[in-house]
């Protein structure tokens, strides 16, 4: 019984069923081309939201680059107007940064929301606590990752998700 117990193991390991996110997504290229862009969006997401004053930079979300053109959305038409007048200035930092954008399109998508807004309007008792064996998964991610960016997010989850279990 043993040795069926270590074969399956060995099995899930050989499958890539590791312990973490960046395991499993790191595993074949396929999923390994998914990290990369997760992480190049992030990347422009952070850059744009440096570059630009905070209620319009942080209400941005990235959602695409295809042969060169980046897919911001944004909550409102107010905002896009905004974003629309910042296009060259965020063009230019994010080729500086040497990232290849020829064009930006703008989306959008009224039911998004910034993070600094997610963040105070979601109401304490939909929040949930993260299980022992997700929160072990993102501190592992958290301390392996080269994204210093993701890093960052990763500790404020855990943080939050602490102040959760605590209260």
């Amino acid at each position: 019984m043993a040795l069926f117990y270590k074969k399956n193991a060995a099995s899930r390991r050989d499958r890539g069923e590791g312990k973490t996110a960046a395991n499993w997504l790191e595993h074949d290229a396929r999923r390994g081309r998914l990290l990369e862009t997760a992480e190049q969006f992030n990347l422009i997401q952070g850059l744009i939201a440096q570059a630009l004053q905070l209620p319009v930079g942080h209400a941005c979300r990235v959602v695409g680059l295809d042969n060169g053109t980046l897919i911001i959305a944004v909550p409102s038409a107010a905002h896009a107007a905004k974003i629309r007048q910042l296009t060259t200035t965020i063009h230019q930092l994010l080729v500086a940064k040497g990232q290849r954008v020829d064009q930006i399109r703008i989306k959008i998508q009224a039911g998004l929301r910034s993070s600094v807004s997610t963040t105070a309007a979601a109401a304490p008792n939909t929040r949930h606590a993260l299980g022992e064996q997700a929160r072990g998964a993102l501190l592992e991610l958290q301390q392996s990752t080269d994204n210093q960016q993701l890093a960052e997010t990763l500790a404020r989850i855990l943080e939050k998700n602490q102040a959760r279990r605590q209260s």
